[in-house]
Parts: C-alpha cells; structure tokens; sequence
C-alpha cells in the first residue's frame, strides 16, 4: 500500500468502516511508515476531541413530524 490510499482509507478506519483486508493492509503500512503513522494518530485525536465537543440537539417533534410527512408525499 502507498502513502495516498493510507490516507484515504484512514478516516474509514477510525469509524470503523473498513473490511477486515483494508484494516490488515493499513496496519502493515502504519507499522512501516512513520510519517503515515503520526497523521492516524493526530486524525483519531481529532475525532475523539470533536466527539467530545458536539453538542447533540433533539429535534422538536413537529419538525420530525414534518419531515416524515414529506417523505410518506413524495415516496
């Protein structure tokens, strides 16, 4: 694996979205590759901090209402 697909497939790693061969491959390529290595590392610090920091907001039930409506119109 090269530099370029590392980082593709790294931000599907941290969500856990990658198949059981992209996880191996990308772990051979981490375990050889310093600079590849570190920019994981500060993504999933990246994540975790945004993870933290979202503010989650219940939608008001006549907005979720409304939506269902619109899509039962239009399906």
């Amino acid at each position: 694996m090269n530099c370029n697909k590392a980082m593709v497939l790294m931000s599907a790693a941290i969500d856990g979205e990658l198949t059981p061969k992209e996880e191996e491959e990308l772990a051979l390529h981490l375990a050889e590759c310093t600079a590849c290595r570190a920019e994981f590392q500060d993504a999933k610090k990246t994540k975790i901090i945004i993870r933290e920091r979202m503010v989650r907001v219940k939608a008001p039930r006549t907005l979720v209402e409304s939506i269902v409506k619109l899509t039962t119109v239009t399906t």
